[in-house]
This record gives C-alpha cells, sequence and structure tokens, in this order.
C-alpha cells in the first residue's frame, strides 16, 4: 500500500464512516441525494480528525504487532464513528476531541509495549 495509500486511508477513514452511516440512516429519503453533495464539503475538517488511531495503528504495526494494529483500527475506528456522530452536534472541535480521547489506547499500548522491548 505504500506511504501514499496509508496517508489516503489516515485522512478518510472518518469521512467516510460518517457518510456510510448516513447512507445508512438517510439514503432512502429522496432529499438525500440531492444535498450529498453539499454535505460532503463539510467533512473537509473532519478528516485529520482520524489521524491520532491512524498513526497510533501504524506505530503499533511497526513494532511488529500487525493483526492487533488492525484490530484495534477496526473496533476503536467503528466506536470513533459512532461518537464523531453525536460530537458532530456539538462542532469539529468535539468530533476532533473525541478522535483524541478515542486513541489514547493504541497509544497507550504502544507506549508500554516500546517500554516492554
Amino acid at each position: 500500500m505504500g506511504r501514499r495509500g496509508f496517508w489516503a486511508l489516515a485522512l478518510l477513514w472518518l469521512p467516510a464512516g460518517i457518510v456510510a452511516t448516513a447512507l445508512v440512516r438517510f439514503g432512502a429519503e429522496p432529499g438525500f441525494w440531492m444535498s450529498l453533495p453539499m454535505q460532503l464539503g463539510s467533512l473537509v475538517p473532519v478528516a485529520p480528525c482520524g489521524l491520532p488511531l491512524a498513526l497510533g495503528c501504524r506505530r503499533l504495526w511497526r513494532l511488529g504487532y500487525r493483526r492487533d494494529a488492525w484490530m484495534a483500527g477496526i473496533i476503536l475506528g467503528v466506536v470513533t464513528v459512532a461518537a464523531s456522530l453525536v460530537a458532530g452536534l456539538l462542532g469539529p472541535i468535539a468530533i476532533a476531541l473525541y478522535a483524541v480521547v478515542l486513541s489514547l489506547p493504541v497509544w497507550a499500548a504502544v507506549w508500554w509495549l516500546a517500554r516492554r522491548g
């Protein structure tokens, strides 16, 4: 996947999760599809919010815990997408705070595993 693939995935996983959730919730409504292009622009500030989890999982991957990195990314990613829907009512700063707080378990595991050797 390389470096470009990582950065694309790191920046797009959270907005893609929010869009997928919106499609499931509102996809059957006729007005949803007409307003979708305008709403996609509002996800631009959300893109960097996925970086803390992605970078933590990348560090876990580089420590040799590849399967654990994927599992942590998937599980905490789903939780972060769900939390960002609630935080979205408060604004992009709340989404960023939720994303950082929910990535802390990965960073704690990285710190512990790096110290352990």
